[in-house]
């Protein structure tokens, strides 16, 4: 039996007659709770769900629970979805079968951070730093920095470890000055708070990513569908204080083989038809589009997801 503790209920009046459904996320503070509200809110009402957005620890903890049908929708990074559909890697041996994916959401970029005033310059210049480690409870986020770390010819293990339960955790660490560096995102709530924690450093500094065919290659020997894009600075780009190159990824919408293709037929047409409104409640959406909402992946997509995209012509998915 599992508890959830619900801290973010989106409920508005007139809702009485609306099917209740979940959204899992992580904690408050990451990109995906910021999302998970926009997405809930436009559930709500366009779709007629009372959506509540449930915020945990990681993706460990909540991709077992939709693949169940107890949680009827989740947010997934795109390895980490294959990970949980396949049983692999962080989910080694416990295979999620019945997920199903949704769509895409948005576009994840994430990079590793320091001091402003860390003389680290460059992926490379990293090797022997602490850095947070072991993400207990979002074990995708290991594969993910060694990603990164890879750029560099480096890998977790040129680090000094730093436990964490998740990447959250890892950004305040880095605001706290218990590690040298950490994976973080510039564009959320932990991320700012951990720009201004540093304030006596000069905030925080994205390290930006050297673009070769040697640096992509060994960025999608461990990650395949991520790639690289340049961020310029502006007020809400915490740590990016020059043209910054970082590795991006998808962040899928999912839900379970469980979860009926009415439900996800009315979700995946309100989310499509209504980016403007996701855009206004969370920057995070701001690179949703709709047109590429069916991304390739060896994960199938849900039946009601399907029955919508060919219907408006978007079938069949998309490589990246």
């Amino acid at each position: 039996m599992f508890k959830i503790l619900i801290t973010a209920t989106i409920l508005f009046s007139g809702a009485t007659q609306a099917q209740v459904v979940g959204l899992a996320t992580n904690e408050q503070g990451s990109l995906y709770y910021s999302a998970g509200t926009a997405i809930a809110g436009v559930l709500q009402q366009k779709a007629n769900l009372a959506a509540r957005v449930q915020p945990m620890s990681g993706s460990t903890a909540y991709a077992p629970l939709v693949n169940r049908g107890q949680v009827e929708f989740g947010l997934l990074n795109a390895l980490d979805v294959v990970n949980a559909f396949t049983g692999v890697e962080n989910f080694k041996d416990r295979k999620n079968t019945d997920l199903r994916l949704v769509g895409v959401m948005f576009a994840l970029p994430i990079g590793i951070a320091v001091p402003n005033d860390s003389p680290v310059k460059t992926i490379k210049d990293l090797k022997g730093l602490k850095m947070p480690s072991q993400f207990t409870a979002q074990n995708t986020i290991l594969s993910v920095q060694n990603a990164v770390l890879a750029t560099g010819g480096l890998s977790n293990d040129d680090m000094r470890p730093f436990p964490v339960a998740n990447y959250v955790k890892g950004m305040e660490a880095l605001g706290e000055g218990k590690v040298d560096a950490a994976l973080a995102c510039f564009g959320c709530a932990t991320g700012q708070e951990a720009n201004v924690n540093l304030a006596s450093h000069g905030g925080l500094r994205f390290i930006s990513m050297v673009d070769t065919p040697e640096t992509v290659a060994a960025m999608r020997k461990i990650f395949s569908s991520a790639y690289l894009q340049v961020y310029q600075p502006a007020p809400a780009l915490a740590g990016i204080i020059g043209s910054t190159r970082v590795m991006v990824y998808s962040a899928f919408l999912v839900s379970s083989l469980k979860t009926s293709d009415e439900l996800v037929y009315r979700a995946v047409k309100a989310i499509y038809e209504n980016k403007q409104m996701l855009v206004a409640a969370s920057t995070t959406m701001k690179s949703f589009d709709p047109s590429l909402m069916d991304e390739l992946s060896v994960v199938p997509y849900h039946p009601g997801a399907e029955k919508f995209y060919r219907e408006v012509g978007e079938w069949p998915p998309k490589k990246r």
